[in-house]
């Protein structure tokens, strides 16, 4: 009994001992070589990120992934929304650069519109990541989407479905948005491409519906009422795109017409996947985006800032979704980016 007694009474101090080295560690912080070093690094920092429009579900997306991790690491984030007008997202760069912050976000309206500004911030030393669309002007840091590789893969898929070759009657419809707008300006070059390589293709409308859901449901209207036995829809964006599959259901003719389109992968465009209304979706998942804008973030700012960088990209790899492959992490919502989710 006394040698039992002896046991217990050197296992509490044996515990003793070890809860208090663990609160000593707890206290003064443990090193592994690096992360005290990272995490004292992004301390204090200045991030100012500049959206197109913080009232877009991207660009909400984007500043609720940069805000959470400047919670978790400690660098203030400040938001410059210019709100769809250029000239004030000028003025705001501009403004950035005489605060002369650790790092600025810029999402770029098109690959023409802050060219020129980007380039004035890093030739003052202001380091710059760019999302989501690419300027012509390199920067430190690029994160964003493959536009081209997109709408090959959506091109390709309505080849595949509606190719003489393999069964279907080649006709086609296509849905622009804006033509001189950078995504929609890429997509069609990947179009065109594979078009161009498949000429047993027939391509019986091309039109344009200025991003609109409603102008989208009025072309279709009309193309589905002149074209009865259309096989495929060529989409360029989720949101306007949802006029489109609307003019096809109430004509009749969904799961007939096979409606390629892509998007951001927000829950909506999964209930329209899951309906029939898309066929085919090639996601670029602003929950998957905005983790790698974030791990960007945190390799640039633990840089020293007079370290000359050099530019890097980080390319979305993006999901084909279907009926079939809907899953439950498929899309997202603005609180699941919040929570880290």
């Amino acid at each position: 009994m006394r040698k039992f007694i002896s046991l217990l009474a050197g296992a509490a101090i044996a515990f003793g001992v070890g809860a208090t080295t663990v609160k000593a560690q707890e206290a003064g912080g443990f090193d592994d070589g690096m992360s005290t070093k990272f995490y004292e690094s992004l301390k204090g920092k200045k991030v100012v990120f500049v959206p197109i429009s913080i009232g877009m579900d991207i660009a909400a997306g984007f500043a609720a992934g940069m805000q959470r991790i400047a919670d978790q690491y400690g660098f203030e984030l400040q938001i410059r929304d210019p709100n769809w007008n250029i000239d004030q997202g000028v003025q705001a760069i501009t403004q950035i650069i005489s605060e002369h912050p650790d790092l600025v976000v810029i999402q770029n309206v098109d690959m023409q519109a802050y060219a020129r500004v980007i380039k004035q911030a890093m030739d003052a030393g202001v380091r710059v990541l760019q999302v989501n669309v690419k300027a012509t002007t390199n920067s430190t840091a690029h994160v964003g989407i493959d536009w081209y590789k997109n709408a090959e893969t959506n091109a390709l898929k309505l080849v595949e479905k509606c190719s003489p070759k393999n069964g279907g009657n080649g006709k086609i419809a296509v849905l622009q948005g804006t033509p001189n707008n950078p995504t929609n300006f890429i997509g069609m070059q990947a179009f065109n491409d594979v078009m161009k390589a498949n000429p047993e293709m027939t391509v019986v409308s091309d039109q344009a519906a200025d991003w609109d859901a409603s102008k989208a449901h009025s072309v279709a209207s009309t193309v589905v009422r002149q074209a009865p036995d259309l096989c495929g829809y060529f989409g360029l964006w989720d949101g306007q795109d949802s006029g489109l599959a609307a003019a096809i259901r109430e004509a009749g003719l969904t799961g007939k017409v096979f409606v390629v389109s892509q998007g951001a992968g927000e829950k909506a465009a999964c209930d329209k996947i899951a309906d029939g209304s898309y066929d085919f979706y090639v996601s670029y998942n602003i929950r998957e985006l905005s983790k790698h804008i974030n791990d960007a973030m945190l390799v640039i700012l633990q840089r020293p800032a007079e370290e000359a960088l050099e530019p890097f990209a980080i390319y979305l790899t993006t999901q084909n979704l279907t009926k079939d492959t809907l899953g439950p992490s498929s899309c997202w919502t603005l609180d699941e980016i919040k929570r880290g989710y």
